[in-house]
């Protein structure tokens, strides 16, 4: 194909192309529409942004933001079942409530409250302090009789020494129950008693030796030489009951290679029976030996008669240990 052959189709070709774009412009032609769209519609088109003054010039206030009056607030139905719905008041808009006090009553009243609070009160200080008062009473009271010691008031017995109680009266014979030691001598107003040791029992007699004597001119004199027993003297007193009664004794025994033990004895029942149970034995305060030593103890009575031992006791059968006694006293002390 030549140049221009190829030209002029070209030409044809751009002119077909002309006409078919003039033929899609043109609104004579018929155009398809969907079905069920209406045929005729308006455009819209965008609306201008307003100018914020003058939206704000053109405003109008709503009504429905404004306060209304109290008597145009709508009120709630009430439902059955649901409670209604309270509206709140406003502090202006609630009544006052007033209350006329009569003075008459108001100070009858004070009154009333102010006598009956101190009625309640002075009765329970009333209740406390004797309360107190009781506790107190009854703790001195317990305390008064756990410390306090009743005097007696009455008379006193004189005290029992001097004479038979210093051993300076008549030495009388005894017997010993035992067959031994013949001619025994005991003091008037005293009794002995012995115990049979494995090589015999004691004797007693009259001591007049002045270095063996601790009061006056005599003593009694008890044996323990080769002896090994108990054996001691005794005496009843009368007594009152719930009586004090202070016991003095003097006591000497030569030294020995088992020492002589020396007791004092109260039986407050008034037996007379030195080794029975009713009888309570005190060691001598001071054991020495070759010395006059001193014991003392105050008792009190349980009855009308109290007897009084002194023991002696040489626990082995050795040389030595012959024992002297002497000015005892017994001293009424009262309850």
């Amino acid at each position: 194909m030549n140049p221009k052959q190829s030209l002029k189709i070209a030409s044809l070709w751009g002119i077909m192309i002309l006409l078919s774009l003039a033929c899609g412009l043109n609104p004579a032609q018929s155009t398809a529409i969907p079905a069920n769209r209406p045929i005729n519609f308006e455009v819209q088109t965008a609306s201008p942004t307003p100018n914020l003054a003058e939206v704000t010039a053109t405003l109008t206030p709503n009504p429905q933001n404004q306060p209304l009056p109290l008597s145009d607030v709508p009120t709630d139905t009430p439902t059955a079942g649901i409670p209604p719905t309270q509206t709140p008041l406003k502090l202006e808009d609630m009544p006052i409530l007033t209350e006329t006090v009569t003075p008459e009553a108001t100070t009858f009243q004070n009154t009333e409250q102010a006598t009956a609070i101190p009625t309640q009160n002075t009765e329970q200080s009333n209740e406390i302090t004797a309360t107190q008062n009781t506790e107190q009473s009854t703790e001195i009271t317990t305390t008064e009789k756990a410390t306090v010691i009743p005097k007696f008031t009455g008379e006193l017995d004189p005290p029992l020494k001097g004479g038979d109680w210093d051993f300076e009266t008549e030495f009388v014979l005894w017997e010993n129950p035992y067959g031994d030691c013949s001619g025994a001598l005991v003091s008037s107003g005293w009794m002995a008693f012995v115990e049979e040791g494995p090589y015999g029992s004691s004797c007693m007699g009259q001591n007049l030796f002045p270095a063996d004597v601790q009061s006056g001119g005599k003593s009694q004199e008890i044996t323990f030489d080769f002896i090994a027993a108990s054996s001691g003297i005794y005496r009843a007193i009368a007594t009152k009951p719930n009586h004090r009664y202070q016991i003095e004794a003097y006591g000497k025994h030569v030294r020995s290679m088992a020492p002589v033990q020396l007791f004092l004895g109260v039986d407050t029942t008034g037996g007379t029976i030195w080794d029975a149970t009713t009888v309570q034995w005190f060691p001598w305060i001071d054991p020495a030996e070759d010395v006059w030593t001193k014991s003392e103890q105050t008792v009190t009575a349980t009855g009308e008669t109290m007897t009084i031992f002194i023991r002696g006791f040489h626990p082995q059968g050795d040389q030595g240990g012959k024992t002297y006694i002497d000015n005892v006293s017994v001293t009424h002390l009262g309850e």
